[in-house]
């Protein structure tokens, strides 16, 4: 008689079930993985949204570490355009409080993890998303830790390493913190970081970030309701127990209420000027999404069509040209950069701006 097919082992991945399918491993493969993902199971009969197959190896520990990159790449995939989604490791306090922790890969979020959650509770080491209402989806995979000798890294399970459970209850975002691990900081501390330059920290750790419905004025509500981004500047893992603490008590209710809409960050599309002489005529390129900055300065993204995106922040007289350009020519341009007041100087710096703008596709020109 033929046995039953094994069902999927679901597992909850930032907000996506998530099938494993075992039916291919070896009986002791199914229990290695059921045990590392054990913290991150689904128990209720809700059916996978996706599913997985991991396939055995022969290598000690190489079919973990496979099946954590394909569970993450399944669960960001299902979420694309949804939810902000940061490469980054989460901790939560008693009362749902979220302090993210982004970082480059080899920045020691994990190392900051495995510290950090014997007093918090353990959201992700790897990714957080984050609703447009600030609400924080976990993701309590195994702990993926760079081990010397192993080409690949090693899966712990939460529970095995002394890593807490998440509080009852929904999970808020309370801070975003950028780590910054030096041995040449004379003292650890907590900085605040301008706005323009978070936003472009950030955007290399967020995942399909040009899928994103208004994603910059997404990530800039994020910023503004939770006090803005901060860099942790420290030399060990340790230092972070105090600076994460600091932040773990800061108030939770900047957040609206979910029928509260939230602030709106994007910069509308300006009215139709006028066009004064022939010649080429300036039109700005399609963007995914721009947002003011401090300083004058606007934050531009433009998207492939896998999702990736590009964040450019302009400068000087760079978003006055941008915004002027609806099926403008060259010199009503340099009358918006100039306040109509242009010289031979100015002319020769707004011809050289343009160029830039072309070349990035941030405008488009056509000649008459």
């Amino acid at each position: 008689m033929t046995p039953p097919p094994l069902s999927p082992l679901v597992v909850d991945a930032v907000g996506v079930r998530v099938g494993i399918d075992l039916s291919a491993l070896t009986a002791t493969d199914r229990d290695t993985v059921a045990r590392a993902w054990a913290d991150a199971r689904v128990t209720d009969p809700t059916p996978a949204q996706v599913v997985v197959a991991p396939v055995s190896s022969d290598r000690d520990g190489q079919t973990l570490s496979d099946l954590s990159s394909r569970v993450t790449q399944a669960a960001i995939e299902e979420r694309r355009g949804e939810a902000w989604m940061l490469h980054a490791a989460g901790l939560a306090a008693r009362d749902g409080g979220v302090v993210v922790l982004v970082g480059p890969s080899g920045a020691g979020k994990t190392t900051a993890t495995r510290l950090l959650a014997r007093s918090w509770g353990y959201v992700s080491d790897e990714t957080v998303g984050i609703e447009p209402d600030g609400a924080v989806r976990s993701y309590r995979k195994p702990l993926s830790v760079i081990t010397e000798g192993q080409g690949y890294k090693v899966q712990h399970a939460p529970r095995d390493l002394g890593l807490l459970p998440l509080p009852t209850g929904s999970l808020r975002v309370r801070r975003v913190v950028l780590l910054d691990r030096d041995r040449d900081h004379a003292r650890a501390r907590l900085v605040p970081v301008p706005a323009s330059e978070a936003l472009v920290l950030l955007a290399p750790h967020s995942s399909a970030l040009a899928s994103m419905p208004r994603p910059l004025g997404l990530i800039t509500s994020v910023l503004e309701r939770t006090g803005g981004a901060l860099r942790a500047e420290y030399a060990e893992a340790e230092q972070l127990v105090d600076l994460v603490g600091d932040v773990m008590v800061e108030d939770l209710h900047r957040w609206p209420e979910p029928d509260e809409a939230p602030s709106d960050a994007i910069v509308a599309t300006p009215p139709s000027g006028s066009s004064h002489g022939g010649g080429r005529r300036y039109r700005r390129g399609i963007v995914v999404d721009s947002c003011p900055l401090p300083d004058n300065r606007l934050a531009v993204l433009t998207g492939e069509t896998d999702g990736r995106g590009t964040l450019r922040v302009l400068a000087g007289a760079a978003p006055a040209l941008w915004h002027a350009a609806d099926d403008a020519t060259r010199d009503d341009l340099l009358r918006a950069a100039t306040d109509g007041a242009p010289d031979e100087e100015a002319a020769r710096a707004v011809d050289g701006i343009l160029d830039q703008l072309v070349e990035a596709g941030l405008l488009t020109v056509t000649a008459e």
